[in-house]
């Protein structure tokens, strides 16, 4: 065998043995594929739920007007039936001196001083919501009792208040009557002739 066929030989096995050294896997050294896992997109629920768009909106309940705060105790069995006639005229006190004018309060009966209170007025002016407890289901403005109030409006700023009483019947001896005065009438003065005279069919 010729030098130049051994000097061959030896080069070819160097060769293959360099290839066979190389292009072997190393089981020391970790694969691509778990040294570095590939990173995944989040579900898209699960981003929603932990990070949310925009907070969820707070609701709060409207602020109490004038009269809703002054008869916020109206028909409380802890209070005197006196304390609800006091209440009413201080509404229609406050509520007159908002609506502003000659005339701001109905001098009629029942049913149109409730009406203003509920809005319709010149100012239109929500003094109470329909649903008040201080209506029945007529929208008339009744006592603790669930009897509608009757209203003596001697002139703008002269008005009477009477509650029919505990036997709900107007016109008897347990009625209440606050006077303009913020004074009361109650028993045998509250038959007065003069009284008898002031009442009205419907008030």
């Amino acid at each position: 065998m010729g030098v130049k066929r051994r000097i061959a030989l030896v080069v070819a096995a160097v060769v293959i043995v360099a290839v066979v050294i190389f292009t072997r896997p190393r089981r020391d050294r970790p694969t691509e594929s778990t040294a570095h896992p590939p990173a995944t997109t989040p579900r898209a629920e699960h981003t929603a739920n932990s990070i949310p768009l925009s907070p969820a909106p707070v609701t709060r309940d409207a602020e109490p007007t004038f009269a809703e705060r002054i008869l916020g105790e109206y028909g409380d069995a802890t209070k005197l039936p006196e304390d609800d006639l006091r209440a009413m005229a201080r509404t229609l006190d406050n509520f007159a001196l908002l609506v502003k004018g000659d005339n701001p309060l109905p001098l009629g009966a029942n049913e149109e001083i409730a009406a203003a209170l509920r809005g319709k007025n010149r100012a239109k002016l929500h003094a109470l919501p329909d649903a008040h407890r201080v209506f029945d289901a007529q929208g008339r403005l009744i006592d603790r009792w669930g009897t509608p109030l009757y209203f003596h409006a001697q002139s703008r700023d002269r008005l009477e208040i009477r509650s029919a009483g505990p036997d709900r019947q107007m016109w008897t001896a347990d009625d209440l009557h606050r006077k303009h005065d913020g004074s009361f009438l109650r028993g045998e003065d509250l038959l007065a002739p003069s009284l008898f005279d002031e009442k009205a069919p419907g008030r």
